[in-house]
């Protein structure tokens, strides 16, 4: 029988084991801090510009404890600022033969040999590393990164691709290679190989993507061989890589294509998404159609007409923003079709559309459409704005009797207003001033201040300043504000005395709401300075002191224009305005 000694039992054995394990790791903690320590004393004397002091403390660390990777890196931005990087090989070399398989420490020698021009050090160091493990590509890629800087470019690429040649690979280190190729201004063939590390599962999609966007020339050419070679690939990934790369590089042509393609390969779920992640793409690009088609396509898969009108709403708003209103109007068609025959809905709808046909179609068509309209929805709240719509774009087209037509019947403040104008293009004022008195009750206050300051002035001018005033106000109404203020301006001379401010004034309102803000100003200070007692000089001069005082160096002018109007005319309606205007101008000196 074999007798057990004491410390030989299970218990003591375990006991044993806790209390080494606890001295293990009580010692690892120690070491950690007196590293710790020592790090933080030699980054303090870094900072104070002792390289020395943090030196010694460093090679003491290092002497502890070669395998420091941070002492190591620590004492290489030490040596690097004393200018002795040589001085840091023996430390590296003692890291190694700990950590051989450290790529960031090979790395570190590599560059330090180059740095200190041991040319030949360098080659056998590389040597040595990617003997190390010839089966892995990362050594070469970081050697070659070296030579390139060390030999040139011609040696980094003979390394690469004798890498290759061994690996049997085409695409093994294309990323690396691309990058040397591009470098030496051989972009075709840096995009080919680019095409090739985006890999068959195109992981590296977004990497190659920031090399095209990155050249700087011929981006557009590499970009769309880039996308072309990937579209002729057999692997999904790699097409929908393609029309991805197209999108994000703005090639609308080829990504309408690419997605396409890969749309009709996939279903369910992963064809959603794709074709979500292209309108979005496209939207961002403002590649309407390309937009346009991907949220058709989701439409068309739509489970309800309800979310088949939220992709197509989301067509009209791209559009609409893109300026693209056949596109708009083609998704608008839809929406409209979707509703029911007399819902309120798809009045709604249908109203839209002919406010879309008015920029595009011809006058026949527009009539034909408010026609139908007005059929289907006789008392319509729209018909009065519809009405004015077609009529303009009619008269935009030069058919102001087919305008005529079109507002036959319709009553309503705007259709008032458009009969107004049409007869003051014919002449016929006195009737064109009661249509304008007419329209006034279901304006807002906003818009019927302005008719109401016109259609006075007509009644109160002689019969040749009506008839300038009418010709101006036609200009106006049909989008040239500038033109009409201008014609009004140069034609206030000829008038009689008493016409003259009045019609000076109502081109400064006009160019005012045409947003001709120079021109504005330039017409009240004729006012101002011709007519000083006339009785539009205080709306004038007010006006005139708002636009001077918009800019830093007419605030001093504004303030005298305010302070003659205050004094030379305190009773005028406008000084009230003109005295919280002057103490505003104060307070900002």
């Amino acid at each position: 029988m074999v007798k057990r000694m004491p410390w030989a039992r299970p218990g003591v054995v375990l006991a044993l084991t806790l209390v080494v394990g606890v001295q293990s790791a009580a010692a690892q903690v120690r070491m950690r801090n007196s590293e710790t320590q020592l790090l933080l004393d030699a980054a303090n004397r870094e900072s104070q510009g002792d390289f020395d002091g943090a030196e010694a403390i460093l090679r003491r660390l290092l002497d502890e404890d070669p395998g420091s990777s941070v002492g190591l890196f620590g004492l290489e931005r030490v040596l690097r600022a004393k200018g002795e990087m040589v001085e840091l090989l023996p430390a590296v070399d003692r890291f190694l033969e700990h950590e051989p398989e450290s790529s960031g420490v090979r790395y570190l020698k590599l560059r330090v040999l180059m740095e200190v021009d041991a040319l030949d050090a360098l080659r056998a160091a590389a040597e040595q590393w990617l003997n190390l493990d010839p089966t892995s590509e990362v050594p070469y890629r970081e050697v070659a990164r070296v030579y390139e800087r060390a030999f040139g470019i011609d040696e980094a690429l003979g390394l690469l691709r004798g890498r290759r040649a061994v690996t049997g690979r085409n695409d093994a280190l294309a990323l690396e290679i691309g990058d040397l190729l591009a470098a030496m201004g051989d972009t075709d063939s840096a995009v080919d190989e680019w095409a090739l590390a985006v890999g068959d599962d195109a992981i590296q999609r977004a990497t190659i993507t920031r090399r095209i966007q990155g050249l700087t020339s011929g981006v557009a050419e590499a970009g769309r061989r880039l996308v072309n070679a990937l579209a002729e690939s057999d692997r999904l990934p790699r097409r929908r890589a393609a029309a991805r790369i197209a999108l994000d590089l703005g090639f609308g042509e080829e990504a309408m294509r690419f997605a396409r393609d890969v749309a009709g390969d996939l279903d369910g779920r992963a064809r959603v998404s794709f074709l979500s992640d292209v309108a979005r793409r496209a939207r961002d690009q403002d590649l309407v159609k390309v937009a346009s088609w991907a949220y058709d396509e989701l439409g068309d898969d739509a489970l309800s007409p309800a979310e088949r009108r939220q992709f197509d709403q989301r067509i009209i708003d791209i559009a609409l923003a893109a300026g693209d209103t056949a596109t708009a109007l083609e998704a608008k068609r839809r929406v409209a079709a979707s509703f029911s025959p007399e819902s309120v809905d798809r009045r709604r709808a249908t109203a839209q559309v002919i406010r879309l046909e008015g920029t595009r179609s011809d006058s026949k068509r527009l009539s034909e459409l408010l026609s139908y309209f007005r059929e289907d929805f006789p008392n319509a709240p729209e018909l009065d704005d519809l009405a004015v719509t077609v009529a303009s774009a009619l008269q935009a087209r030069g058919d102001p009797s087919g305008a005529a037509v079109v507002l036959e019947g319709i009553e309503g403040p705007k259709a008032s207003l458009e009969k107004a104008y049409l007869l003051l293009d014919e002449g016929e004022v006195k009737q064109a001033r009661r249509a304008l008195l007419l329209a006034l009750k279901g304006l807002s206050p906003s818009e019927a201040t302005p008719v109401i300051q016109f259609a006075g002035l007509l009644g109160r001018v002689s019969p040749a300043g009506a008839e300038l005033l009418a010709a101006a106000g036609v200009e106006a109404h049909r989008g040239d504000a500038p033109g009409a203020a201008r014609s009004l301006a140069a034609g206030a001379s000829s008038l009689e005395q008493g016409d003259r401010v009045p019609v000076l004034a109502e081109a400064a309102r006009v160019a005012s709401r045409g947003r001709a803000d120079a021109l504005a100003a330039e017409i009240r200070g004729r006012i101002v300075a011709e007519y000083p007692d006339a009785p539009e000089v205080g709306e004038a001069s007010l006006a005139l002191a708002r636009y001077h005082a918009r800019t830093p160096r007419g605030v001093a002018e504004a303030i005298r224009l305010l302070e003659e109007l205050i004094t030379s005319r305190p009773n005028s309606a406008v000084v009230p305005d003109a005295r919280v205007e002057l103490e505003k101008l104060r307070g900002r000196g």
